[in-house]
């Protein structure tokens, strides 16, 4: 699983919060940083995201 990746649709359906609620995360200064960028989406490491919230992140849903 440490290099599944997930658009910022995929990381609203893994957090069960909604697309929008999903980009302004993804935006936090906090949030990891996308691994790849494309100009229509972003991916991030499914990893990355899971230690972010393991290490007591907020969501802030």
């Amino acid at each position: 699983m440490g290099n599944d990746l997930l658009t910022t649709a995929g990381i609203a359906h893994r957090l069960a919060i909604s697309a929008e609620r999903a980009r302004r995360l993804c935006l936090r200064a906090d949030f990891p940083r996308p691994v790849h960028s494309a100009p229509y989406f972003d991916l991030w490491r499914v990893s990355d995201i899971e230690t972010w919230l393991l290490e007591g992140r907020q969501p802030d849903y």
